[in-house]
């Protein structure tokens, strides 16, 4: 029956079954592979992802770049335009008209040449009708002798250029004519007529030597009260105060070409302004570029933005290609390992079936021991008690004899010690008693019986000579199919325990709960006794310790022993909680049903 059973042991299937499990990842299957893959997949789009990122973040650099030269050029020309508001309100509270020793005095108040980088000067432009040229000759003459008006022209209204500071270079434009030229009269009229500054169109500054592009800068100014519409502002229209500008010089004074890490050019329609492309170098390509319009006081400048060889440099990033490798390194571990795992399966499979038929053996071998040594105690324990009841009728033998010898000499220790010898009897009986108990705990066969669960509580009270009041039941006293004969060998030896240990058995107050969890009923046991020190609360569960003195029969150090060995046996465990003066509570669980494995686990 032995073999029949072991055969169907579920665990020697489960075993087996591991083992097939095993096997099979012995070789690459297709788990592995997928694993491999999925990890390229996620390698390549780890890298994918991580480019898109890098190329994101540089192209947003780059905009940035972008609009803060923008920002910076519009914000330049607005710290102009308040330069030509200053030179204005400067004339305006000078009453309308200003000297030219007025005027330096002004310009060098200014500090043009530090507040005010890339400005070539800042002057004044009067209107001049052809009939009052000379008056204006005559007084200009009188402290600037060598001044003139030119080139000639058939015009009817002069626009000369009165006064420039600083001087020096700007001398050559003293005297020029605005209306000698489309380009420079459109932005004075356009000046006049709205009121606001204006610039105008490319032009070539007379006094810049290398003829490169360049503007100028207008600012109108009126006679009297504000004019509110075209016609009055052409009526009181004084004149301009304008500033000349390099283009090339702006630039340098705006935005600092070493440190850019972009560069651009400016036109106006189809005219350069400026342009920083290098045409003799053809081997850098720009990745990146940006074209914007922006209106500039009446004119539109088209910027024309492209990254430069230090901008790629800086925005280069490893971090995908470093992705990528770290990616490839880690799969070919991955797959690397995969083998190498396949490999250590196989040979642990063929080391854990040598390791079986040496472990079955050994098993074999200690359950045929474990079997001589129950067969042994049970058989010297059985045979102990011969000699023993032997010992104990000699005993009471003696004791009658003793008594008339008591008589004679009532000083006499011999029945005091015969007594001292009866109770070692009786204290060695109860220890074979108990060590019979213990070993065949595994041995005695599994009868699956109905309990209830009150019942057989109340019956063992009783047997324990507890009163009704002395104990309560709580809980979920249900009805289960069990071991009955072990559990109500837990049961009791916990409650006579309780009993045996308290040192006013009929004061005892003994409490059992029991709580029903699914599977497992949980049982407590709480007294009101003397309660146990926590040091001890180990060692009470080992064979043969007691904490009651060694003379006392009852106290063989087993009973305790039998209840955990048996809780185990189902795969329960028990526990105490208790202090000293305190009581204990003893718990554990038990099975409700008796399962195949457990049936099959005791009778092996």
């Amino acid at each position: 029956m032995n073999s029949d059973l072991t055969a169907k042991n579920p665990d020697e299937d489960a075993v087996e079954a591991e083992r097939s499990a095993i096997a099979r990842m012995s070789k690459l299957n297709a788990v592995h592979w997928l694993a491999v893959l999925l990890s390229l997949l996620l390698t390549t789009g780890a890298w994918y992802i991580t480019s898109l990122q890098v190329a994101s973040q540089a192209e947003n650099r780059f905009t940035r770049y972008s609009n803060q030269v923008l920002e910076l050029v519009q914000e330049r020309m607005t710290r102009y335009e308040d330069a030509l508001a200053s030179g204005v309100a400067a004339i305006q509270s000078a009453g309308g008209e200003i000297s030219y020793e007025e005027w330096r005095a002004f310009t060098e108040a200014l500090q043009i040449e530090t507040k005010y980088p890339g400005i070539n000067g800042i002057g004044i432009i009067y209107r001049i009708p052809r009939a009052e040229v000379g008056e204006f000759l005559a007084k200009q003459r009188q402290t600037r002798p060598e001044f003139r008006v030119y080139p000639e022209h058939e015009g009817e209204t002069l626009y000369p250029i009165t006064y420039i500071e600083p001087e020096g270079e700007n001398s050559v434009a003293l005297g020029l004519d605005m209306a000698h030229e489309t380009n420079r009269l459109n932005a004075t009229l356009k000046a006049r007529d709205s009121g606001k500054p204006q610039i105008t169109g490319p032009i070539v500054l007379v006094q810049d030597a290398q003829k490169t592009p360049g503007f100028l800068f207008h600012m109108p100014f009126y006679a009297g009260q504000q004019a509110a519409t075209i016609e009055e502002r052409r009526a009181n229209f004084v004149g301009t105060v304008y500033a000349p500008f390099l283009f090339h010089k702006l630039i340098e004074g705006v935005l600092g070409k070493d440190s850019r890490l972009v560069q651009f050019s400016i036109r106006d329609d189809d005219e350069v302004l400026y342009d920083e492309n290098d045409r003799n170098s053809s081997e850098f390509e720009p990745q990146y570029r940006l074209t914007r319009d922006v209106e500039f006081y009446g004119r539109t400048w088209t910027f024309d933005i492209w990254e430069t060889p230090e901008f790629r440099f800086t925005s280069r990033s490893n971090e995908p290609i470093m992705i990528l490798v770290g990616g490839l390194v880690i799969d070919a571990l991955l797959f690397s390992l995969f083998v190498l795992l396949t490999r250590s399966n196989r040979r642990a499979l063929v080391f854990a079936d040598q390791m079986n038929v040496k472990a079955r053996n050994r098993a074999e071998s200690l359950q045929r021991s474990n079997e001589d040594l129950e067969r042994f105690a049970f058989v010297a324990s059985h045979d102990l008690k011969t000699p023993l009841r032997g010992i104990g009728f000699l005993a009471e033998c003696i004791r009658d004899d003793l008594e008339i010898l008591q008589d004679h000499d009532p000083e006499s220790e011999l029945l005091e010690n015969l007594e001292m010898l009866e109770d070692q009897v009786r204290r060695m009986d109860n220890l074979i008693t108990g060590i019979l108990t213990y070993s065949s705990i595994r041995s005695d066969s599994v009868i699956s019986e109905t309990v209830e669960t009150a019942q057989l509580i109340q019956s063992l009270c009783a047997s324990a000579g507890l009163r009704p009041n002395q104990y309560t039941l709580s809980g979920d006293l249900v009805e289960i199919a069990t071991d009955a004969i072990r559990l109500e060998q837990v049961l009791q030896n916990l409650i006579s325990n309780a009993r045996k240990y308290h040192p006013e058995p009929d004061k005892l107050e003994l409490n059992i709960n029991i709580e029903d969890r699914g599977e497992r009923l949980h049982f407590s046991v709480s007294d009101n006794g003397p309660g146990i020190d926590p040091r001890y609360h180990g060692k009470i569960f080992e064979m043969f310790q007691t904490l009651q003195p060694s003379k006392s029969a009852d106290s063989t150090g087993i009973g305790l022993s039998i209840v955990q060995k048996t809780v185990k046996l189902y795969d329960g465990n028990i526990q105490l909680d208790s202090q000293l003066g305190q009581g204990s509570r003893f718990t554990f669980d038990w099975p409700k049903h008796l399962s195949d494995t457990v049936e099959m686990k005791i009778a092996a």
